[in-house]
């Protein structure tokens, strides 16, 4: 019954924060007046634009960050059989950046602005920088088992993309370093439909891909040779999971920027809480709880008296007692 309650509560605060995000902000629209945009029978052109093209867009922009983030932590955990995992601590999301950062950059400097507008050659540009870190990690991670070498090894990865990062910047235009400064930040607004469009295909692509692996996931539970045993074929594994893994990070770095820490922090609560290997019940809990609590965030961003607050350092506030708790755990158990 906890595992039914934990997602039917998932869902009620998806429900609820869905309709906070689209109610209450700098302006507050009422129920009616909201529906009426929804059927487009409205006549106020302020709160028409202010719907379909600010408060809507972050909601369907934070519930598609929700699903792609938690899922890319969840599956690097388990792929790693680390519990410290996951897109932002192994590096991932910041040679995603860095993919990003060449297009935005290189481009520019070469005289090519005209391109950037493309959605998909900025996915695949982030999808390149997240692979490319996902084998690196791949391939060290069997060699070294300790979890504290491969959080080493995903800080290298992180400062080896910043001082790209950093190169590229100082050769661009001025114009160019801002924008790329506040998108580092984190934002879950700016999106175009286009672009949601394009973030949407990503995700739901990323999804379908992980869930044809949960059934060869529980297999492997029980160790690679019988999971041989019982007809799974460890390199397709290894290889979908890393592809499912790279397009999700790709896609929410791309068009939500470097996000933090959500990605470690929700499956970890969904396994203390539900205290199961049942992979198709962690998979669906995980990705309701991350939907829900980016709703959370989402909103607490536009109730912030003082302009927008950046989303990464909400997210960095809600994962970082998680990662030490962790952390501490892991330290006492090698210990």
């Amino acid at each position: 019954m906890k595992k039914h309650w934990l997602t039917i509560t998932c869902l009620l605060i998806v429900f609820i924060f869905i309709c906070l995000n689209l109610l209450i902000g700098k302006a507050n629209i009422s129920i009616e007046d909201i529906f009426r945009i929804l059927v487009g029978q409205s006549e106020d052109n302020f709160a028409q634009n202010l719907i379909l093209h600010y408060r809507l867009p972050k909601v369907i922009t934070s519930i598609l960050v929700g699903l792609a983030l938690p899922i890319a932590g969840f599956l690097l955990q388990e792929l790693f059989k680390n519990s410290l995992a996951e897109p932002s601590v192994l590096g991932i999301t910041a040679m995603a950046s860095l993919g990003v950062a060449i297009v935005v950059f290189l481009f520019s400097i070469i005289g090519l602005d005209y391109l950037l507008g493309n959605s998909w050659l900025t996915i695949s540009a982030a999808m390149i920088g997240s692979l490319t870190a996902l084998v690196l990690i791949g391939t060290f991670s069997y060699r070294v088992k300790s979890s504290t070498a491969l959080i080493v090894l995903g800080m290298m990865l992180s400062g080896l993309a910043v001082s790209f990062i950093g190169l590229l910047q100082y050769f661009a235009p001025s114009e160019k370093i801002k924008s790329f400064l506040l998108w580092s930040f984190g934002s879950l607004t700016g999106l175009k439909w286009e672009q949601i469009f394009v973030f949407s295909l990503c995700v739901f692509t990323g999804l379908l891909l992980a869930y044809g692996t949960l059934k060869s996931l529980t297999f492997l539970l029980l160790g690679e040779k019988y999971a041989q045993t019982l007809g799974v074929n460890l390199f397709r594994l290894r290889f979908t999971l890393l592809l499912s893994t790279s397009i999700l990070t790709a896609a929410a770095t791309a068009f939500a920027g470097p996000i933090a820490f959500i990605g470690l922090a929700v499956p970890h609560i969904c396994r203390n809480i539900l205290k199961t290997s049942n992979m198709h019940y962690l998979f669906f809990s995980v990705m309701m709880m991350g939907a829900a609590l980016m709703l959370i965030f989402s909103f607490l961003t536009d109730i912030f008296p003082f302009g927008t607050f950046p989303i990464n350092i909400i997210t960095s506030l809600f994962g970082t007692p998680i990662v030490i708790s962790i952390v501490l755990k892991n330290s006492k158990s090698e210990g």
